[in-house]
């Protein structure tokens, strides 16, 4: 896919969403002091792809480190959670807007800088996104899907139309279904009248995966 059917865009989460931005995914680790989830408009937050806590504090929004951030950062994103959500990402710049929204001051140099280049150039290469490994199973992936859906929501709820744009990305609509039903049954999963929630247990495997992903370069 080339860089221009690709649609990346950024904002920082204190500007006022717009019609235009299309589907809005938080990329920080952390939630935006003074902003509500029905303020912020985002589809899902994926903290899992913010630059680990150690490299976040040792950038510190230096500007002679902003090279050597970019390496360390693009190094962290190789994890396969993360290959994941930016293959979600992927699959829907390919065919609509998607701004990745964060936190940050500096408007030129912060983590979404880089993940939008990341998403529009390693796109032109068909190897550019490892994807799920063999660790990375249907299940083990809807679920995190979940997660990240319903940690943008405030009744941590994920709506089932907006856990499909993203599980579309990886999953068959057979898969999606086969493995809704699979999570259901295993007691990881639970219909809501808005759409679909983690249970506890669910919760619980869906940390597990996430601390799968290393948290530094």
């Amino acid at each position: 896919m080339a860089e221009h059917d690709v649609r990346v865009a950024i904002k920082r989460i204190y500007e006022k969403p717009e019609p235009s931005d299309g589907t809005r995914v938080l990329v920080d680790r952390l939630w935006a002091r003074g902003i509500s989830k029905e303020a912020a408009g985002i589809a899902a937050w994926m903290k899992e792809l913010g630059p680990s806590s150690e490299l976040r504090i040792w950038f510190d929004h230096q500007p002679d480190r902003w090279d050597g951030f970019v390496e360390q950062y693009r190094r962290e994103l190789l994890a396969p959670l993360r290959q994941i959500l930016l293959a979600e990402l992927q699959g829907i710049a390919g065919a609509a807007t998607i701004t990745l929204v964060y936190g940050a001051r500096d408007t030129k140099e912060n983590e979404a800088v880089v993940l939008r280049d990341y998403l529009l150039h390693e796109s032109d290469h068909p190897d550019g996104f490892d994807g799920p490994d063999n660790t990375w199973d249907a299940a083990a992936t809807l679920l995190l899907t979940v997660a990240v859906v319903a940690a943008a929501h405030h009744d941590a709820v994920a709506p089932a139309s907006e856990l499909k744009l993203f599980a579309s990305a990886l999953l068959t609509a057979h898969e999606l279904d086969d493995t809704t039903k699979e999570l259901v049954t295993r007691g990881d999963l639970r219909a809501t009248p808005e759409g679909w929630q983690l249970t506890p247990h669910g919760q619980q495997q869906a940390q597990h995966l996430s601390r799968e992903a290393p948290t530094s370069a």
